[in-house]
């Protein structure tokens, strides 16, 4: 929703809008003692209707449009997998095929024709686990994917295909070792090879938990960021984008105490990100875009405080600091809060009821204005209240309700977008067996 502050004179909020239907099923048969089937499906129809912006055309400012643009998208995944077994289930094979196709269709506000994106993405997969030992397995797969998109005036393909390995070591309950390679070939952007090595040590009496990870990571640029420009808020697309690639480590303690009924924890991370994806201002034509920066740094700790004060109540406090650099220009990056903290209380009052309370807190964060004309500013924090409860009629049947941002307050993210006010949600839950 358009901030009243934002709208000029005499000119109404005219609001959001939302509408989404999703239609779900999961199935599986047993055809033998070692071969399995599995599917599932999803199909989403949603529209969203908003306030885009517009130009005076005289004095090029820009300001939220009198009339609603539309977004509708639908949606439909699905995937079929095959699990076979051998050697008294010592070695596991997953043979599966995603498919995906979606179709978007967005107008705005003076447009005579919508622009309708289309496209769809096909993976076939496979990896097999197999048990050296007990507790030491290895994982061997592959995957070839191919996306597709098609607009008005652009047709983009691009192919992905991957090999990978894994190595998962435990020793008599207090070490454990993670090791796992992967190499990409990437029809638009060449081949990357990546890796993890992650371990963790309980040391005996005191139960302390130390562990760390060290790896790297690639990522291409997706086809929408590549091709789909949002015209009604002057973001258009960048078909120039390089893949973000990354260096990465962490390293971090957990502590159980009085038999393992409080728990805490705290994680230090780093990110070493080239060409990392970001969105930026042109103020000569007044448009954004996606563009790679040349080297940023993410860095910060996670800490957690859990504790289950008695059998039927619980209760969890997060605390994430950290610190996002473009180390080429040294300032923060955009729309990366410094710190974020939450807290959670679940309470079973009675063994089908289950309710809970959490509270969370976003701290002030650099970003721009919501036309840009503001490069960098600072957002201010916000904190919401959500609320919910479910319970188990059957085993097959559960009903739930919650409500999101019980105090209602008005905080925008990003800026120049309120975020929904206080919302109330309910329903039914069915299953033919074990609903969840």
């Amino acid at each position: 929703m358009t901030p009243v502050e934002l709208l000029p004179p005499g000119q109404k909020a005219i609001g959001n809008n939302y509408d989404n239907m999703t239609y779900s099923t999961k199935l599986g048969a047993e055809l033998s003692e070692h071969l399995t089937l599995n599917g599932v499906a999803r199909y989403t129809d949603a529209t969203l209707r908003f306030t885009g912006d517009t130009f005076d055309p005289v004095t090029f400012a820009s300001f939220p449009a009198a009339a609603q643009s539309t977004q509708t998208v639908h949606q439909l995944f699905t995937r079929g997998e095959a699990v076979w077994s051998a050697l008294d289930d010592r070695m596991k094979s997953y043979f599966g095929v995603n498919y995906t196709d979606h179709w978007n269709y967005n107008i705005s506000p003076g447009n005579a024709m919508a622009t309708i994106t289309t496209g769809d993405r096909v993976k076939y997969d496979w990896h097999t686990t197999t048990q050296l030992a007990p507790n030491n397995n290895v994982i061997i797969g592959a995957e070839h994917e191919t996306e597709t998109l098609q607009t008005a005036t652009v047709l983009a393909q691009n192919v992905n295909t991957a090999g990978y390995m894994e190595l998962q070591s435990q020793l008599r309950d207090r070490v454990f070792f993670t090791a796992n390679v992967r190499q990409d070939d990437n029809e638009r952007f060449g081949e990357h090879p990546t890796f993890r090595l992650a371990s963790a040590v309980i040391v005996p009496v005191t139960d302390t938990k130390f562990k760390g990870s060290y790896g790297t990571g690639f990522k291409a640029p997706t086809l929408n960021q590549l091709y789909v420009s949002f015209p009604a808020f002057f973001f258009f697309a960048n078909p120039n984008l390089r893949p973000e690639e990354s260096v990465g480590y962490d390293a971090g303690f957990e502590q159980p105490l009085f038999g393992d009924r409080v728990r805490f924890g705290s994680t230090y991370f780093r990110n070493n990100i080239t060409d990392l994806i970001q969105s930026t201002f042109d103020p000569v034509t007044f448009t954004s875009t996606n563009t790679n920066i040349g080297k940023a740094i993410t860095e910060g700790t996670e800490s957690f405080v859990a504790a289950a004060i008695t059998d039927r109540i619980r209760v969890r406090a997060d605390y994430t600091f950290t610190r996002a650099v473009d180390v080429t220009v040294g300032l923060e990056l955009l729309r990366r809060p410094k710190e974020k903290w939450s807290a959670n209380v679940i309470w079973n009052p009675v063994d089908p009821l289950t309710l809970s309370a959490t509270v969370l807190h976003v701290g002030s964060f650099v970003d721009g204005s919501r036309d840009f004309s503001i490069s960098r500013l600072l957002a201010p924090a916000y904190t919401v209240v959500n609320v919910a409860a479910e319970y188990l009629v059957t085993d097959q049947v559960k009903v739930f309700g919650r409500v999101d941002n019980l105090a209602n307050v008005h905080y925008q993210n990003p800026t120049g977008f309120l975020q929904p006010a206080l919302g109330v949600y309910g329903g039914i839950r069915l299953a033919n067996y074990d609903v969840r």
